[in-house]
C-alpha cells in the first residue's frame, strides 16, 4: 500500500502562528513534532517509508529535508507555485502514475492532528479490503461531528450497507463544504453527516480516471506537465502550465462531483481535530466547551471561550473581561480578534501587505 500526504498550504488564518516561510503544518504547534512529522510516524506501522510521498510547494523543500531525512528527496511532490487542493491533488496522482504506481493507496491533508492513532490504522486495513473487493472507488473516513463548524466540509451517509472485520460501512449521500452555521447546526442535529477528516482510501487509478471526466481542465494540464518528465524543459513546462491551474479545492473540483455509486463511508472516531484557524486551535486543545486556551505567561481574569497565546518568555501577558476573542502574542506581532472575525483574517494580512509589512507575513 501507498500514502501521499499534501502538505502545501500556508495556514493563512492561523497568522500569525503560522507564516508563509513556516506553515502550520510543518510547525510543532500541538507537541514537540509537527502534524506532518507526527502523519509520517503513525502511519509507519502499516505503510513502509519507501511507500510514502509527500506534495508541497517548492519553497518548502529545505523543510521537508531536515524534517524528514529518512524519506527519498524522489518521494517528495513538489508544486512549483500555489492553486489549491485540486490541482495539486491531480498533479500528485498523475506523478505517481507515471512512476508506475497502481493499486490501493491512502491520502490525507497533513495538517490535522488525531487523539486516536490505532484507529486511523484500523480505518486504512479496512478501507484497502473495500478497495481490493471493488478498486473503481474512494472510501471516505468521516468523523463523528463533536460541534457545529462552518469552517468544515460534511459528508452525508445513508444506511449502514455491511461490515468489515467488525466495522461497519455506509453509502454516500452528498457532500457539502462549509455551509453557513445554521445548516451546520441542522446537519449535526440529523445525526447523519459526519466532518469531513480528509482522510481517504483509493486506487491511484480511479483519481486520474476520474480527473479526466469530472474536472478535465485539470487533468489536461496534469498530464501535459507530465509529459516533460526527464526533459531539458520540465521545470519551465511546469511552472508556466502548472501556474494555468484553476484555483479550486479538491472537495469542489472532485468529491462534490462523484456519483453516489463511487463513494463509501467509514464512520469514525479518530479524535481528529482541524486547528485551520485561530478558534478552531482553540476548539481542538479545550477540555470541553467555552474553556480558555493559554500558552506560556498569562493571567486570564473573568475572562471566557478565548485562547491567549503568548511566546515570549519574557513577558507577561494579562487580559480580563473577555468573550470569543483571540491573542497571539509574538516576538514580532500582537494580534486581537474576536473568533467572529477569524475566518475573515485574509483581509487584515491583505492590509499588512499592502502597507509593506511583509517581514511578519
Amino acid at each position: 500500500m501507498y500514502a501521499l500526504l499534501f502538505a502545501g498550504g500556508v495556514g493563512q488564518r492561523l497568522w500569525p502562528i503560522s507564516r508563509k516561510n513556516t506553515p502550520k503544518q510543518f510547525t510543532p504547534i500541538i507537541g514537540p513534532k509537527s502534524s506532518l512529522q507526527l502523519a509520517v510516524d503513525r502511519l509507519q506501522s502499516l505503510i513502509p517509508l519507501s511507500n510514502i510521498y509527500i506534495s508541497t510547494n517548492k519553497r518548502y523543500l529545505d523543510i521537508l529535508i531536515k524534517q524528514f531525512p529518512q524519506i527519498s528527496r524522489e518521494n517528495f511532490i513538489l508544486e512549483p507555485v500555489r492553486r489549491d487542493l485540486g490541482a495539486a491533488v491531480a498533479l500528485a496522482f498523475c506523478k505517481l502514475y507515471n512512476l508506475g504506481i497502481r493499486g490501493p493507496i491512502m491520502f490525507q491533508w497533513a495538517d490535522t492532528y488525531l487523539q486516536h492513532d490505532d484507529a486511523l490504522i484500523k480505518a486504512i486495513s479496512v478501507g484497502k479490503k473495500l478497495i481490493e473487493d471493488n478498486p473503481d472507488r474512494i472510501i471516505f473516513m468521516g468523523e463523528v461531528p463533536r460541534f457545529a463548524s462552518e469552517n468544515l466540509g460534511y459528508i452525508e451517509h445513508s444506511e449502514e450497507l455491511g461490515r468489515i472485520d467488525g466495522e461497519p460501512y455506509y453509502g454516500f449521500q452528498s457532500w457539502v463544504y462549509r455551509p453557513k452555521l445554521a445548516e451546520c447546526k441542522r446537519m449535526v442535529e440529523a445525526g447523519n453527516f459526519l466532518w469531513n477528516s480528509g482522510y481517504f482510501v483509493t486506487t491511484v487509478e480511479f483519481v486520474v480516471s476520474q480527473y479526466k471526466i469530472l474536472a478535465p481542465e485539470i487533468a489536461t494540464l496534469a498530464e501535459e506537465i507530465i509529459s516533460y518528465t526527464g526533459t531539458e524543459a520540465e521545470e519551465q513546462k511546469t511552472l508556466e502550465l502548472y501556474s494555468q491551474m484553476p484555483i479550486i479545492h479538491f472537495d469542489e473540483s472532485f468529491l462534490m462531483r462523484l456519483k453516489p455509486e463511487q463513494a463509501l463511508i467509514l464512520k469514525v472516531d479518530l479524535g481528529w481535530s482541524d486547528p485551520g484557524s485561530l478558534y478552531g486551535l482553540k476548539e481542538a486543545l479545550q477540555a470541553s466547551k467555552g474553556d480558555n486556551v493559554t500558552r506560556g505567561k498569562v493571567i486570564a481574569v473573568e475572562t471566557q471561550d478565548s485562547l491567549i497565546f503568548n511566546e515570549e518568555p519574557g513577558k507577561t501577558v494579562s487580559v480580563m473581561g473577555l468573550d470569543g476573542i483571540m491573542v497571539v502574542n509574538t516576538n514580532d506581532v500582537l494580534l486581537i480578534i474576536p473568533k467572529e472575525s477569524v475566518r475573515h483574517i485574509k483581509n487584515l494580512l491583505e492590509e499588512l501587505e499592502r502597507q509593506g509589512h511583509l517581514d511578519v507575513l
